[in-house]
């Protein structure tokens, strides 16, 4: 990654430290070249910590046209983008569980034919499929974040392997 942040391996999962919101979106931007249909990508962190950021990162890497126009869809509880493959994006934020995502339709987007985001994926746990990628951020400094992502299942671990490649 030319020399930009820091990266932690273990395992399943990679830790990367984003000195910044760019980096945040690069890492997000690597992610979404990996991504293809099915894949689900839950993404957890308290208020500030770049959630939306790396969604934009992401969108971008999924040739999503104009990754500007992505805010977090905390009041229409979803979005949708058109990139090489449908991007949805879900908050989760206001829902009082998985009962009030499915309510929604989620099922159609997560088992669908795109990639689904879903922000604050730590309110809707049972909704969630057996595989995903899991990114935690958190806050490091007033600027750094750590960027932890966890695979659930092989075709995420080929992910976390290549963005390991990517970072090194």
């Amino acid at each position: 990654m030319d020399g930009a942040g820091t990266l932690a391996k273990k395992g399943h999962e990679i830790i990367f430290t984003s000195k910044n919101a760019e980096e945040t979106i690069k890492f997000g931007k690597a992610l979404g070249t990996l991504l293809t249909n099915g894949h689900v990508v839950a993404l957890i962190g308290d208020l500030g910590t770049g959630k939306t950021t790396m969604v934009k990162g992401i969108v971008t890497g999924l040739d999503v046209k104009d990754s500007r126009n992505v805010k977090s869809p905390t009041f229409s509880l979803a979005h949708k983008y058109n990139g090489r493959i449908p991007v949805y994006h879900i908050d989760a934020y206001r829902l009082s569980g998985s009962q009030e995502l499915l309510d929604i339709g989620s099922d159609e987007m997560i088992f669908g034919n795109g990639v689904t985001i879903i922000e604050w994926a730590d309110n809707v746990p049972d909704s969630l499929p057996e595989e995903y990628l899991k990114i935690t951020l958190t806050h490091v400094s007033e600027e750094r974040r750590n960027i932890k992502a966890c695979a659930y299942g092989k075709r995420y671990d080929q992910i976390i392997q290549l963005l390991r490649d990517w970072c090194d």
